[in-house]
């Protein structure tokens, strides 16, 4: 029989996470997504695209560009890899300046 998680030392996210608690309200997740916002902004600027033409290097809308680099939303992985691939760079370089 399998032990609860919480018994080797590491807690279950319901431990942890009160249900009501939401992962876009911790200051984690803001810091984040406003990291990888202005990432995307200073890439985009890099490359001289404007916001329309980065949206359709990424085949998203232009609403959806300035959203993700006001830091105001929480972009899927498939739009993450789309980013990356118009920006000629991986998902990673995204999250962290090298």
């Amino acid at each position: 029989m399998a032990r609860p998680a919480s018994v080797w030392g590491v807690a279950s996210a319901r431990e942890v996470i009160p249900k009501t608690a939401h992962h876009r309200e911790s200051a984690t997740f803001r810091r984040v997504a406003n990291q990888l916002g202005h990432r995307v902004r200073e890439l985009r600027r890099e490359l001289g695209w404007t916001v329309e033409e980065a949206a359709e290097k990424f085949g998203i809308e232009p609403a959806h560009v300035r959203r993700i680099e006001a830091g105001r939303t929480n972009p899927s992985l498939a739009t993450l890899v789309s980013i990356a691939q118009g920006l000629s760079t991986d998902v990673v370089s995204l999250l962290v300046k090298k």
